[in-house]
């Protein structure tokens, strides 16, 4: 059952443990990403925890009326609370793509993400890491991606799912 499915159940479910239990478990699942969303943005350890509760709190006001996938809500939702911070503390600046940092080396980061990283940028170039992350946390399009990097849509393709092939053949070959 995907994501969307199941809140759709828990929210019109008779019993009130479901909705619980459904943003429970959308929270631990969603929880990393969102934190790394947030870190990209946000130096400050209490200013990520800000907005990671402030990010979840308004997912689950609003569950109701998501339309998109509650990946791409959560993520877009962890980028706008993040730059509303920085905007309210008068440190709104303009975001450099290019410029991800160190995983946040946290406990509140995802060792399993951070491993992925670290990994991709053993087997593949910066710029397709770039790409992937791109398509996977920030949810850009192909389309996007390629104007932004300043290549054509089947190169941005070709290196995406490239490098997604050479990362599964190394964690095979880790195995």
């Amino acid at each position: 059952m995907t994501d969307e499915k199941r809140l759709a159940f828990a929210l019109r479910s008779a019993d009130a443990k479901e909705p619980k239990a459904t943003f429970q478990y959308l929270f631990e699942k969603y929880k990393p990403l969102v934190v790394f969303i947030a870190a990209r943005y946000l130096k400050n350890k209490a200013d990520i925890e800000d907005a990671v509760q402030e990010t979840f709190m308004s997912f689950f006001c609003h569950a109701a009326a998501v339309r998109s996938s509650v990946r791409s809500y959560l993520g877009a939702s962890a980028k706008n609370v993040s730059l509303r911070i920085l905007k309210q503390r008068g440190e709104a600046k303009t975001f450099d793509p290019d410029a991800y940092p160190a995983p946040f080396d946290d406990a509140l980061a995802s060792e399993a993400f951070c491993e992925l990283v670290a990994d991709m940028k053993k087997i593949v170039s910066e710029e397709d890491v770039r790409i992937v992350l791109w398509h996977l946390v920030d949810d850009m399009t192909f389309a996007r991606i390629a104007r932004m990097s300043g290549k054509n849509v089947r190169t941005v393709k070709t290196k995406y799912f490239r490098a997604l092939k050479k990362y599964k053949k190394f964690k095979e070959a880790v195995r």
